[in-house]
């Protein structure tokens, strides 16, 4: 029979109900914790699980992305903590992302945020890392692979030439667009990039999940403050 760690998650569960091996869903499997035996489980139960885990995410899934929103952020947060690990968490916000949803429209500018959640996903690990976005232009990046940098990097590197896609060619040849700022003032706003702010956590600094979300967004203001793809702020 099948033996299943007690504090593995239900997503990591999921691997039995897509395997070929099916006989697990009707034998069941064994439940150890710490390698000791601590009663068993059907598949009937593992079936419930992943359906109502389903279900709550996707109640508190970001429309426009379908990922994950603040509340599950909060909670990886939470479990990350609990468990004292050392992680990487990220800030990405784009640079003039308003003057290019003011200029061409909600619906390319939803694109830009599509385009933004696409590429982010593919820089993360779903082993070990976690994706979130807070809404608007915002999202948080759960990094426990030790490479996370250089896949702020890549995501930087290749979101800030993709993105070039959704401007028309007058504003690729000039580098950007003339539209409104927040005065009402038009001026020359160059071509939307993105920038990270990251800080690396470990449980000790920690113990809430506000306090992990207010340094990874002050590492992301100082990243656009200083104009960089990617900064990190010491914690």
């Amino acid at each position: 029979p099948r033996v299943i760690e007690r504090n593995h998650s239900v997503d990591d569960l999921i691997g039995i109900l897509t395997s070929q091996d099916q006989r697990y869903l009707a034998d069941g499997f064994i439940v150890t914790e710490n390698g000791c035996y601590r009663g068993l489980g059907t598949g009937e139960q593992l079936v419930r699980s992943v359906t109502e885990t389903r279900i709550e995410a996707a109640r508190h899934a970001n429309p426009l992305t379908f990922l994950p929103g603040n509340i599950p952020i909060s909670q990886h947060m939470e479990r990350l903590l609990g468990k004292q690990v050392r992680f990487a968490a990220c800030y990405a916000d784009l640079n003039h992302f308003k003057p290019f949803n003011d200029y061409y429209g909600y619906w390319r500018g939803d694109e830009m945020i599509r385009l933004l959640a696409r590429i982010a996903l593919e820089q993360c690990d779903p082993q070990f890392d976690f994706l979130g976005h807070v809404g608007g232009d915002d999202f948080i990046l759960l990094f426990q692979s030790p490479d996370w940098r250089a896949r702020c990097e890549r995501l930087v590197d290749e979101f800030n030439t993709r993105a070039l896609a959704l401007f028309d060619e007058d504003a690729r040849q000039a580098g950007g667009i003339e539209a409104e700022d927040r005065q009402g003032v038009v001026r020359f706003f160059r071509c939307t990039t993105v920038s990270v702010g990251a800080v690396v956590i470990d449980g000790a600094r920690c113990t809430r999940p506000e306090e992990v979300a207010n340094l990874a967004a002050r590492a992301k203001h100082d990243a656009k403050v200083a104009g960089l793809g990617v900064w990190e702020r010491i914690a």
